[in-house]
């Protein structure tokens, strides 16, 4: 909320896209896929939305069984782990399939809306070509540059952090050079005409990275950092200028138990101007 009023946000003009990752990360998930759905934001799908979704198609097959502890109390208030606690390192790592009962109990409080708006985000979406970015596209995590998106890997798409220079395979690791380094440099060699720009969020550890060609909006809000927003204004005479504002967060740091953290709802949001 401190956000959107820090933005000026008018839903008659502007429209928001996420980032992906709205869900699983903070203290009042289904607020944040509420105000999604009745604002129209679009959305990709980051790997906290693919695990509750995993979750979800189990439940509905029956294949769960096993209940966690406080799996049924939903409103339950979850603590947040020390700070320093070194899950925190491991909370985007961790599976349903290895006992992720909050991620099961929030699978279960899912209305029918709530859950069809999270299968309806993609993994990559084009947002077609914009004043001052060119071709523009979100993804959750990043992508492999010189790979057509349909041919993209999805796990890479919403878990990359890190490419090999030789094979060019991505990796969650944060070690080695970050995707974002090999997608700039690729970039600067096509024509300008076939540059890409990609809006992403998950990488925490790296932070807020604005690059001519990638626009990294993850700025730790789930450690007490900041929630971000990019901001593209279209003016009537068709000009454009961009703007990065960021809000001071919380230190909700994470979830009860294995304690998941919420790193940020990063989004992008672009806007119309008509004055």
């Amino acid at each position: 909320q401190a956000l959107i009023t820090e933005t000026k946000y008018n839903n008659h003009t502007d429209h928001i896209v996420f980032a992906g990752d709205l869900i699983s990360k903070g203290p009042d998930s289904s607020r944040v896929v509420d105000f999604a759905i009745n604002n129209s934001a679009s959305c990709v799908r980051g790997d906290h939305e693919d695990r509750i979704l995993l979750a979800h198609r189990d439940l509905k097959t029956h294949r769960i069984s096993l209940p966690g502890p406080d799996e049924d109390n939903v409103n339950e208030r979850l603590k947040p782990p020390s700070p320093g606690d070194p899950a925190l390192d491991y909370l985007d790592e961790e599976s349903f399939s290895h006992g992720d009962y909050f991620d099961r109990k929030f699978t279960k409080s899912l209305s029918p809306e709530q859950a069809s708006y999270l299968m309806s985000c993609p993994l990559i979406l084009e947002l077609g070509d914009l004043p001052m970015l060119g071709r523009s596209i979100v993804a959750h995590a990043g992508l492999v540059p010189g790979v057509q998106l349909e041919n993209q890997d999805p796990v890479g798409v919403m878990n990359m952090r890190t490419v090999d220079l030789k094979t060019h395979v991505p990796s969650r690791s944060h070690s080695g050079t970050p995707w974002f380094k090999l997608w700039n440099k690729y970039q600067s060699f096509l024509p300008s005409k076939d540059r890409s720009t990609v809006i992403y969020a998950h990488d925490s550890r790296r932070g807020l990275q604005q690059n001519p060609y990638s626009k990294g909006l993850d700025s730790g809000c789930a450690s007490g950092g900041k929630l971000t927003a990019f901001i593209l204004t279209i003016k009537n005479d068709g000009k454009a200028e961009q703007q990065v504002v960021s809000v001071k967060c919380k230190n909700y740091g994470g979830l009860k138990g294995k304690g998941r953290g919420w790193d940020e709802l990063p989004f992008l949001a672009s806007r119309e101007d008509n004055h």
